[in-house]
């Protein structure tokens, strides 16, 4: 009795201890491979690895657009010095173009041929020192497709020196639709730069 019961009880639970620790094994080897895998996960998460860097560079470019008002923090003419020359062989012109001027507020300074004896091609040239840019930028409203030329003088006075292809003074509502009409500029990788055309330049 001893014999044939005391080997059947005592070595049936070896099989299921081997089976228990086998089983401890494998969920142990899972337990550390998953631990494996969220610690790679989150050191290139967090330093900016392959897991982050596909949604930053499947992102679209980026289109910014800006409105502006191109009269904005322009002088007003009756605070712009001018002098008026002609560039072209007509006759009067200077004298005719700076009554205009006149009309409008400018202060008119000297009326005469270009005294740097010229071909101006556009419309017209307007020269200005640093000091005088703002007016020269007004003027450009005034005298569609003028030319704005930089010089070393040092006061804020501004030439206007006619050219071929001058043909008139803008009329008042032309000038101020052109100083007043917004302007949208478009710019950024994602979209092209379309800013509208300098006002010196548009029809009158």
């Amino acid at each position: 009795m001893i014999t044939g019961g005391g080997y059947g009880q005592t070595g049936g639970p070896a099989p299921r201890s081997r089976a228990l620790t086998v089983t401890l094994v494998v969920l142990g080897a899972i337990v550390l491979f998953g631990a494996g895998v969220a610690l790679s996960w989150f050191l290139r998460g967090g330093n900016g690895g392959g897991g982050a860097a596909g949604p930053t560079s499947g992102a679209s470019p980026t289109c910014v657009a800006t409105t502006t008002v191109p009269g904005v923090g322009l002088p007003k003419p009756g605070t712009v010095s001018i002098n008026v020359y002609n560039a072209t062989d007509r006759t009067g012109l200077a004298a005719s173009t700076a009554g205009v001027l006149k009309g409008r507020g400018f202060t008119v300074g000297e009326i005469a041929n270009d005294p740097l004896g010229k071909t101006v091609r556009p419309s017209a040239e307007l020269r200005y020192g640093p000091k005088g840019e703002q007016n020269a930028k007004l003027l450009s409203f005034y005298i569609p497709g003028a030319k704005l030329v930089q010089d070393d003088r040092t006061d804020a006075s501004v030439d206007v020196v006619l050219g071929e292809k001058f043909k008139a003074v803008r009329s008042p509502a032309q000038v101020q639709k052109a100083l007043t009409t917004p302007v949208v500029t478009r710019s950024g990788p994602g979209c092209s730069s379309s800013p509208a055309a300098p006002p010196a330049s548009a029809s009158p």
